[in-house]
């Protein structure tokens, strides 16, 4: 292996990009400050992209594939024979959705159907 410069390091460091859990996200900032580093700003404030949290993928999925499909939650409803209020909640993350369900949302909105269902 070549000696690498601390410049050259520090380039490396500075394209990386780390995927963290939610909750570990305030942890690993607050580390990556003591330990010397810095977390980069853009437009002087801090910005750290975490991933979506189990508990909001798939109701931010389903609203984004019904509204790239130019639906309404109505329509949506009626096609998968679900009450309006059902697709308000699995939206919303508050009503799971159940395997035949996630299923038949799967082929409406052509993705698959693991998009709708807890990993």
């Amino acid at each position: 292996m070549t000696q690498m410069t601390q410049a050259t390091q520090q380039k490396i460091v500075s394209n990386m990009h780390i995927a963290l859990p939610c909750d570990a996200v305030e942890l690993v900032s607050e580390l990556v400050r003591k330990l010397g580093g810095e977390i980069i700003t853009q437009d002087e404030a801090e910005y750290i992209a975490a991933p979506l949290c189990e508990d909001e993928r798939m109701g931010r999925m389903l609203k984004g594939l019904r509204l790239r499909a130019e639906m309404t939650q109505k329509e949506l409803a009626r096609a998968i024979q679900v009450p309006q209020s059902h697709i308000s909640q699995y939206e919303a993350n508050t009503r799971p959705i159940p395997k035949a369900k996630a299923q038949e949302l799967a082929k409406l909105l052509n993705t698959v159907e693991s998009h709708f269902l807890s990993r």
